[in-house]
């Protein structure tokens, strides 16, 4: 009889045995995976953390109230808020008795008083707010087994009888956080807010724009001196400085400690701009002062041919500029110039428009006079006309002793016309002597609204093609035994009529400007500076203008040329001279004598048909202005061998 199974069962048994429990194992497995899942999903199972305070638990939550304050406490965030509250009274020996973490938020005046600490926490406290608390207890301040953290600007003090402000736990706080530990005391000072507001007004009392400025704010460490903060910028003002009242009455020390939030007050200097108009002079820079303060003498102004005379409030250059007056408003001071000159003449010009003239009457008030002695028309034929009243005005002019020129308006297109109405003045002068220079009007006509017409302006003609023209009809009259000269506005004569004038050998400028004071750079000797003057003697409207008696420069190479038994004295032209004087001094050496006049600029020889070896010479330009004879320095004398 076998009593032992045999082996094959043996196996199967324990086979299915183990499987038995491997399925046992596995099902477990998976059940405890289900459990953490839902436990996962249906939050944490764990018991809400008890809460007392004042030996009163509040775990449920609730406001109640502490003295003054109060104490509001969410279980649902664990967040206990105090609000001014003075807690004491004990659990465990504690005002605050936690059993798990605790976030304290704090707003005005707290204080937790407990036999043996001001609280107790089992878990972290985190404190939050702008508030302030003060934990106080025999044993120790409070005593937290996880961190204390400080976050936002709470501050902490913590105070025991015994050298343990903190049991258990460690403080975390932010660097600009000051904490201060002495024996039982421990307190951590939040950082204070620096912000910077505009005061009410500016420095000299005025509202600042509501332009919603904004500065930076920052944090500093209690206790500390604050940094100078870099200078604001304001459009149209300076920076006054930082003050501690909005009304600006006391500046502030940056060597104070900030002990407490700070606002800084911004003091604005509102700036006012004088701007100065040289009115044709070297250019001066604008002048900024305070508003209220004086502006003071700026940088000095030249202009070539000009002398300075002042600074002026208006544009009438009437009201000299107080310079000891407070600046109240952005301005513009204008610079008031002088003509250089030996003497200055009042004249005028006259056409046929002025009609039948008293020149007996006008001879009192004026010293020279332009009169016209003819015209181009400006149509497409371009024919020349005498004015009607030359010959008129020119003998009442010249019997009255009047200075007297004579123009020619023109429209000449191209240097032959030029020429054409050279020879068509020259013609006319014949019968009279001038003591001032023949002019060319070479300006565009316009109708009565002011615009631009003419056979001229359809030209189209170029700066330089402009002064050509005018060159070849003065060179054609100084030829003749005359002075020349040209009359044109600014902008013509900026655009190149002046320079080609001088390369031509200098002609007298006579400047059409209607202003109180022209801002043309350029020489000139005549300016026509009003179209709707008066005068006595003149019935309605008549042009001004001012003469510049100017002593003519130098005469330069003189020559002086032997031939049989006469000599011929060549020179320099001098623009602008009325003539030239001829003063020689024979071998013996007894003196200069005036021998010979030359009229007219252009006329640059002389022929000594009495020379004698040994002879000297020397020779002067003249103008002539009311009677008086204006004299350039002599030449350098020249010899016959």
């Amino acid at each position: 009889m076998n009593f032992f199974p045999p082996l094959a069962e043996v196996c199967r048994y324990l086979y299915n045995q183990g499987m038995n429990k491997l399925r046992n194992a596995f099902a477990l497995l998976i059940l405890g995976l289900l459990c953490v899942l839902l436990l996962r999903a249906s939050g944490p199972w764990s018991p809400r953390p008890r809460l007392w305070l004042g030996g009163e638990e509040i775990t449920q939550g609730g406001v109640y109230p502490y003295g003054e304050g109060t104490a509001e406490y969410d279980p649902d965030s664990g967040t206990l808020t105090l609000r001014g509250a003075v807690v004491e009274g004990d659990f465990r020996g504690a005002a605050l008795y936690a059993e798990g973490d605790l976030l304290l938020r704090l707003e005005g005046e707290n204080l937790l008083k407990g036999y043996r600490r001001g609280a107790t926490v089992l878990g972290d406290l985190t404190l939050t707010g702008e508030g302030r608390i003060t934990f106080s207890g025999h044993d120790a301040g409070a005593a937290v087994r996880g961190c204390v953290t400080l976050f936002d600007r709470p501050m902490l003090t913590l105070v025991s009888n015994r050298d343990k402000p903190l049991l258990w736990g460690k403080i975390h706080a932010a660097p600009n956080v000051v904490q201060v530990r002495e024996n039982g005391l421990y307190q951590a000072f939040p950082p204070c807010w620096v912000t910077q507001e505009d005061g009410r007004h500016d420095a000299a009392s005025h509202p600042l724009p509501e332009d919603g400025a904004e500065y930076p704010a920052f944090l500093l460490p209690m206790g500390s001196a604050l940094p100078v903060p870099e200078e604001p910028e304001r459009e149209g003002y300076w920076f006054g400085g930082w003050y501690t009242d909005p009304d600006l009455t006391e500046e502030y020390d940056f060597n104070l400690p900030v002990t407490k939030d700070t606002t800084l007050y911004l003091r604005w200097i509102q700036i006012v701009t004088v701007h100065f108009d040289t009115w044709g002079g070297t250019p001066v820079p604008d002048i900024q002062v305070a508003w209220g303060d004086t502006c003071p003498l700026p940088k000095e102004t030249e202009r070539q041919y000009w002398d300075f005379v002042g600074w002026y409030s208006d544009r009438d250059l009437e009201n000299p500029y107080d310079f000891d007056l407070a600046v109240a408003y952005e301005r513009t001071v204008y610079a008031k110039w002088q003509r250089q000159a030996e003497a200055v003449g009042q004249g005028l010009d006259v056409a046929r428009y002025q009609g039948e003239i008293d020149w007996e009457t006008v001879a009192k008030t004026q010293d020279f006079v332009f009169i016209r002695l003819g015209f181009r028309g400006y149509g497409e034929e371009g024919t020349l006309n005498l004015d009607d009243n030359f010959t008129v005005n020119m003998d009442a002019a010249l019997e009255t002793g009047l200075d007297v020129g004579v123009y020619f308006f023109s429209q000449a297109t191209n240097e032959a016309e030029a020429l054409e109405e050279a020879d068509f003045v020259l013609e006319a002068l014949e019968p009279y002597s001038l003591t001032l220079p023949v002019i060319m009007d070479y300006e565009l006509a316009t109708t009565a609204d002011g615009s631009m017409v003419g056979r001229l302006y359809e030209a189209g003609l170029t700066g330089e093609e402009y002064g050509r023209i005018c060159a070849a009809f003065c060179m054609a009259v100084e030829k003749a035994g005359y002075t020349a000269g040209v009359y044109a506005g600014r902008s013509m004569l900026e655009e190149g009529v002046a320079q080609v004038l001088e390369e031509a050998g200098g002609f007298p400028v006579w400047l059409a400007n209607w202003t109180v004071q022209t801002r043309y750079n350029g020489d000139f000797a005549y300016w026509q500076y009003s179209g709707s003057g008066s005068a006595a003697g003149i019935t309605g409207a008549v042009d001004q203008d001012i003469r510049y008696i100017v002593r003519p420069e130098q005469v330069t190479g003189l020559t002086a040329e032997k031939h049989g038994s006469g000599c011929t004295l060549r020179w320099d032209k001098i623009p602008g001279a009325l003539g030239y004087i001829i003063l020689r001094s024979t071998a013996e050496g007894s003196g200069y004598t005036e021998v010979a006049r030359v009229t007219g600029a252009g006329i640059l020889s002389w022929t000594d048909r009495r020379a004698s070896a040994g002879y000297r010479y020397i020779v002067c330009a003249y103008i002539s202005h009311a009677g008086t004879e204006y004299r350039g320095p002599m030449s350098e004398p020249a010899q016959i061998p």
